[in-house]
């Protein structure tokens, strides 16, 4: 059996009907003209089906996430002001706050972090509103909501953990993250016994790539499994993901596609996203990026980067070659 995609055997001339097509499909597998597309085993399926839900559970709370800042600013309260993740320690508390009857400022300015940059008289300034009513009732159930989805995330979490798990039963201690600021970064999210999952399913620390957090990770493992067999080298790898250069040119002019790209659009995504965040990196990767930048544009960039982010997440499953950080001047 082989999965195929219909684009590549639907131009065929001639009138069509479902059971001629059936018999021209069958004709060409058993020429052995039917390329099959890539597919993951089955239990890289599994965690590919709970990986995409928990994705879109996340991006579900991220909506409430939203409505709850409206609500609050519908009220004159900007607490996305007075601190830089209203879903951080200090706002949560100050949020939860509100919702069980607190109005005062400077009470609620006295909930904050000791690590917050603001003072808590910066802090009580961007607190004073008008308090009505139906904003804060909206308020209210966008935090319920909020809680329900985040508990959700939670058990998916679990399960991701535990599918992983049958997968490699091997439980020792891995040795810790090479980047202590990563690791930091890491432990604070709470994502060091996903890391350490992975690193167990795939023999190899895919998070040691500078811009390859734990999140898109998951994706890379989910997506693409750990067999890269389907792949010769990475130069067909890179173009699986749709992150190779692709300028069709007739006649000394380009070509527009005709047609859009879907294949792998998640993992081609999450790298791309990666490859943003090293804008400001003083690794060999952040310097590449801003060349390019410097020369083509930060959308060239962001794409260029994320080929070579795919480019070394195939040498370090296929090869094990670990990447090592020459640093920006490199």
């Amino acid at each position: 059996m082989a999965l195929a995609n219909a684009r590549q055997i639907s131009n065929v001339p001639g009138r069509k009907t479902d059971v001629l097509d059936c018999r021209w499909i069958q004709l060409l597998h058993a020429c052995g003209l039917l390329r099959g597309s890539f597919r993951p085993s089955d239990d890289i399926c599994r965690l590919r089906a709970l990986m995409r839900e928990r994705a879109t559970m996340v991006d579900e709370r991220a909506d409430w996430i939203r409505r709850m800042q409206k609500h609050l600013d519908q009220m004159n309260i900007r607490v996305h002001r007075a601190v830089s993740d209203i879903t951080g320690v200090t706002g949560m508390a100050i949020i939860r706050a509100i919702v069980d009857g607190e109005r005062d400022p400077h009470a609620l300015a006295k909930l904050r972090d000791p690590r917050c940059r603001k003072s808590k008289e910066q802090i009580a300034d961007e607190l004073t509103g008008n308090w009505r009513l139906e904003h804060l009732f909206n308020l209210c159930q966008a935090l319920k909501m909020y809680d329900q989805l985040s508990a959700v995330i939670d058990d998916y979490d679990r399960e991701i953990l535990s599918c992983i798990a049958e997968l490699i039963p091997d439980d020792t201690p891995l040795p810790p993250h090479r980047s202590k600021s990563k690791a930091r970064s890491i432990a604070k999210k709470g994502q060091e016994p996903l890391r350490q999952a992975f690193y167990r399913m795939c023999g190899c620390d895919l998070t040691s790539i500078d811009g390859i957090s734990v999140d898109t990770a998951a994706v890379i493992v989910s997506e693409l499994g750990l067999d890269y067999k389907g792949f010769p080298d990475e130069g067909h790898f890179v173009s699986y993901l749709r992150l190779a250069p692709n300028v069709a040119i007739s006649g000394g002019k380009k070509v527009p596609k005709k047609f859009k790209a879907t294949t792998c659009t998640r993992v081609a995504a999450a790298l791309r996203m990666s490859a943003s965040t090293l804008h400001k990196s003083k690794s060999v990767l952040g310097g590449y990026y801003r060349r390019v930048a410097y020369r083509n544009g930060a959308s060239i960039a962001v794409f260029a980067t994320a080929r070579k982010l795919a480019r070394l997440i195939y040498r370090l499953v296929c090869y094990g070659q670990v990447y090592v950080d020459l640093g920006a001047e490199a």
